[in-house]
């Protein structure tokens, strides 16, 4: 049998050393997943807010980040099909700040830059490859 290789697109990315994620970075089903994901834990991130604020000065605020992180966690690790967060973040709470963003906000912009550069990329690659095949066989 002979084989037949080809590129997929797919890539292997290191996230800050800690874990290995592959995914096509233009592949819409993906994208998609992304995007969604960053809707709803934008939306988490404003609840997390609301909540901080009614609890202010409280014990509570504990407990509603830890309930919060736990589902963020899950929405990030279902986005990429693969626990990223626990070698990402550890037991840090995904809330924390870093360059003034959420940790959690900070990986999911890198990735969607990400995304956009590879679309940009492969756009301008795509158009002189079909025209090169289409050249060739519509003659």
């Amino acid at each position: 049998m002979k084989d037949l290789n080809f590129d997929t697109g797919v890539v292997t990315y290191n996230l800050n050393g800690a874990c290995e994620v592959s995914f096509n970075p233009t592949d819409s089903t993906f994208v998609e997943r992304l995007f969604n994901a960053f809707d709803t834990l934008d939306k988490k991130q404003e609840d997390y807010k609301a909540e901080a604020e009614k609890n202010k000065g409280t014990r509570e605020i504990f407990t509603t980040a830890r309930k919060l992180d736990t589902e963020m966690r899950d929405i990030i690790n279902e986005t990429f099909e693969q626990d990223v967060c626990t070698p990402l973040f550890g037991e840090m709470n995904v809330y924390a700040l870093a360059d003034g963003l959420p940790v959690w906000a900070n990986l999911m912009l890198a990735v969607m830059d990400e995304t956009d550069s590879a679309f940009a990329r492969e756009q301008k690659a795509q158009s002189p490859r079909i025209r090169k095949y289409s050249a060739k066989y519509h003659k």
